[in-house]
C-alpha cells in the first residue's frame, strides 16, 4: 500500500478528449489551490496499480506537464515542489486510444476540497467501417495491437512502416529505401532477391487492405501498399488472437489489418 499524504490538499478536474499509437496520455496543469496560478518546476511521479513509476514530468513555467503510457492503466500522480507540501492523488484512469486533462491543485496548507472530480470522457469517434468490420470488438478484447487515424495524425511526417514500429513488439527491418514491418519476436526477414513471389528465408507477415490479401514481398514493402494518409486503422497480430477469418496455414509471421478511409 502507498500512502496518501493528507496535509496538502489536491483536486483534480478531469475532462478526457479524442487522442491519438495505441497512445495513452495524460496531461494537465499543476495550479496553486488558492489562486489558481499555475505552479512550474513541479516534479511528478505517475504511480501504477502496483505502486512502480509508470512515468514523470516537470511542470512548464505555465505549469502544464505530459505523460504517455504505453497501455491502458490506472496511476496516482504524486507531485513535489518546493514551497508545497507533497501530495499523492487518488487513481485516474486512462482508457486505450485516450487523453485524459487534468488540473491538480496543491496548497501549502490543507484545504477541505474534493480529491478528484470527474467532469467528462469523450472516446475518440468511432467510424462505421470499422464497426461493421469488428474493429473496435477486437480492440475491446485486446489480443493485437492497434493504430488508429488519431495516432497517425500525431506523426504526419512518419511513413507508414515508421508509424507501425511505434507500437509494441514491432520493428523495421530496412532495405535500401524500401522499409519492412515486422514483429520483434519473430526476428528481422531475411530477404533474397527473387523473380515473383515471397522472398526466401523470410518471416514476413501476411498483409490484408480492407479484408483483401495483398502483395508483401521482396520487392513490394509496407509503403508501397498504402500511405498513411488513406489509413483509417491498423490491426497488428503475432499470430494469437489474429481473427479466424485471416489465419491460414501460412500466418506464423503474424497477420496485419490495414483498414482505409471511408466516408461516413
Amino acid at each position: 500500500m502507498i500512502p496518501i499524504l493528507r496535509p496538502a490538499a489536491v483536486a483534480l478536474a478531469l475532462l478526457a478528449a479524442a487522442s491519438p499509437l495505441s497512445a495513452q496520455v495524460l496531461r494537465g496543469k499543476v495550479v496553486d489551490a488558492v489562486s489558481g496560478e499555475p505552479v512550474p518546476q513541479t516534479a511528478l511521479s505517475a504511480l501504477g496499480a502496483d505502486g512502480k513509476e509508470a512515468g514523470r514530468a516537470r511542470t512548464g513555467a505555465d505549469g502544464g506537464f505530459y505523460l504517455q503510457f504505453a497501455t491502458a492503466m490506472e496511476v496516482r500522480l504524486q507531485t513535489q515542489r518546493a514551497g508545497y507540501r507533497p501530495t499523492l492523488t487518488a487513481a485516474v484512469p486512462v482508457a486505450v486510444s485516450e487523453t485524459v486533462y487534468v488540473e491538480v491543485r496543491v496548497s501549502a496548507a490543507p484545504l477541505q476540497i474534493e480529491p478528484l472530480r470527474v467532469t467528462a470522457r469523450v472516446e475518440p469517434p468511432r467510424r462505421r467501417f470499422l464497426e461493421l468490420n469488428g474493429f473496435y470488438r477486437r480492440q475491446r478484447e485486446g489480443f493485437g495491437g492497434f493504430v488508429r487515424r488519431e495516432d497517425i495524425e500525431r506523426h504526419r511526417s512518419s511513413s507508414l512502416a515508421q508509424v507501425l514500429q511505434r507500437s509494441r513488439g514491432m520493428g523495421i527491418h530496412y532495405r535500401g529505401s524500401k522499409q519492412y514491418i515486422y514483429f520483434l519476436r519473430n526476428g528481422p526477414p531475411k530477404l533474397i532477391n527473387v523473380v515473383r513471389g515471397p522472398p526466401q528465408n523470410a518471416c514476413m507477415p501476411r498483409v490484408y487492405l480492407d479484408g483483401s490479401r495483398v502483395t508483401y514481398d521482396a520487392q513490394n514493402d509496407i509503403n508501397s501498399i498504402v500511405s498513411p494518409d488513406q489509413v483509417e486503422a491498423v490491426e497488428m497480430y503475432n499470430t494469437a488472437g489474429a481473427p479466424v477469418e485471416y489465419v491460414g496455414s501460412n500466418t506464423a509471421c503474424g497477420v496485419i489489418l490495414i483498414w482505409t478511409r471511408h466516408e461516413q
